[in-house]
């Protein structure tokens, strides 16, 4: 489970790091980032077009079991999700991204981030439809892999992490094949990337004067 994540990237650096075509909506300076809300993601339209838009984080409903991340092997092995993994993945811009270890009554936190900067987590979206078909929603969830080293001292999953080549196949329109897919989505290597303790909530949330750990 991924409990939050950081998004600290200007919007000039996301688009071009990501080559997004069209901007609709992205808010930067974002120290945490829970689920349910809106979260920044780039989708591939109809046109071809890279798409950088908001995306409520949890597909709908909210209350299933992968709503919010969803474990790759469990994702690529469920019918339910067969359509949207050949057709509306995408991507989630990240600085850093959250660990809670519970210890007693308290919860210990866990910063992750990558050595060389901002990257892309893999992600999936949905359009959810009000039953009386006059509310869209637009939703995404993320994809978790096995943990590397860093992180599975505090669990066994970690979100699935793009290089540029990797987010380049991920978005293209023309793949479908799962095999392919699925095997994009592995651990990063243990030296491109740093964690570092936080210990409390308050901690955790302080952060506005430590831009530079996950910037």
């Amino acid at each position: 489970m991924c409990h939050s994540i950081a998004i600290l990237a200007e919007v000039q650096d996301v688009m071009k790091q990501f080559r997004v075509d069209r901007l609709l909506s992205y808010n930067s300076t974002r120290y945490e980032v829970k689920p349910t809300e809106s979260v920044s993601a780039i989708m591939v339209n109809r046109k071809g077009e890279r798409i950088l838009d908001e995306f409520r984080w949890g597909l709908m409903p909210f209350w299933a079991r992968e709503a919010v991340c969803g474990e790759r092997d469990s994702i690529f092995s469920n019918p339910t999700f067969e359509r949207i993994v050949r057709k509306q993945r995408c991507l989630i811009p990240c600085s850093g991204f959250y660990i809670g270890v519970p210890e007693g009554k308290d919860t210990t936190w866990i910063r992750v981030k990558m050595r060389s900067g901002n990257f892309a987590i893999a992600g999936l979206y949905d359009v959810w439809r009000a039953p009386s078909g006059e509310e869209e929603l637009r939703t995404c969830m993320m994809l978790m892999t096995e943990a590397n080293d860093v992180v599975l001292p505090y669990q066994r999953s970690m979100p699935a992490i793009l290089d540029s080549e990797q987010a380049e196949a991920w978005l293209a329109p023309e793949q479908k094949d799962s095999r392919q897919l699925r095997s994009l989505l592995r651990p990063v290597d243990d030296l491109l990337m740093v964690s570092s303790l936080l210990g409390s909530a308050q901690e955790k949330l302080d952060i506005s004067a430590d831009v530079g750990v996950l910037a």
